[in-house]
């Protein structure tokens, strides 16, 4: 199996993951429709960025623009870890965000209790 092919199906749960999520919390009115549409696009940037690896090293080893070697095992957990990471951030910024809310409602509550 191709170390491209590798990665792109390592990583595909967690842009899956990705989009659902950013679909689930807007369906729920908890994001904008501005905020859905770039963190959507921000998924899809992945997704092709990972598709278009292959390729793009080629064509750059082509035009001796790099004489790196081809991509390794390392660079292949590497990268995986990196979209988990970034997958790991986005679902936490939005339990901040919703926690954030929360806890503004309560204190509108607690103030309009305390009149």
């Amino acid at each position: 199996m191709s170390r491209y092919l590798l990665l792109f199906l390592l990583n595909v749960p967690f842009i899956v993951a990705g989009l659902l999520n950013s679909l689930v919390t807007f369906k729920m009115k908890k994001i904008s429709r501005t905020r859905f549409f770039l963190q959507t696009l921000l998924w899809i940037v992945i997704l092709i960025g990972l598709a278009a690896a292959k390729p793009l090293y080629e064509w750059l080893f082509s035009n001796n623009l790099t004489v790196s070697e081809p991509l390794s095992i390392f660079d292949v957990i590497q990268i995986t870890a990196i979209v988990i990471v970034f997958y790991i951030a986005n679902r936490s910024m939005a339990k901040v965000s919703t926690l954030e809310k929360r806890v503004q409602d309560l204190h509108q509550e607690i103030s309009i209790r305390l009149r």
